[in-house]
């Protein structure tokens, strides 16, 4: 009887951890697992324009970076980057911001300080 026991225990325990049965059926999707969450009041209440800034260990924040990794002083391959931020009333958070690209200025690398190099997702199709 105890065998029976922990057998019948152990099938309830896989019944319920097995997966839903429309899961197993491949002619009818599963329900999404997410949803769209709603922002309540999701104007921006202000913009302004600013420049990306990049950190460095090194020399703290700067206001450009190197396109490639091999850094040239008066190579044209810095880049300066102007986003457009806007801040949005949260009633959770305050207010939160959130910027979008607006301008990329390429000009030659100066002497002096070696910049961070620009990732890939930020630079694009640029020359």
């Amino acid at each position: 009887m105890g065998r029976t026991a922990v057998l019948a225990a152990a099938i309830a325990v896989a019944a319920i951890l097995a997966a839903p049965a429309h899961a197993l059926d491949p002619q009818r999707p599963a329900p999404p697992q997410s949803r769209a969450l709603t922002v309540p009041g999701g104007e921006p209440g202000y913009c302004w324009t600013d420049i990306r800034v990049f950190y460095t260990l090194r020399y703290g924040p700067v206001a450009f970076c190197r396109r490639n990794l091999r850094y040239r002083p008066g190579a044209l391959e810095c880049y300066q980057f102007i986003d457009r931020v806007c801040a949005t009333p949260d009633p959770l958070n305050g207010w939160v911001n959130s910027s979008s690209p607006l301008d990329a200025q390429v000009f030659p690398c100066p002497a002096g300080i070696e910049p961070p190099v620009c990732r890939t997702l930020e630079l694009g199709q640029l020359p």
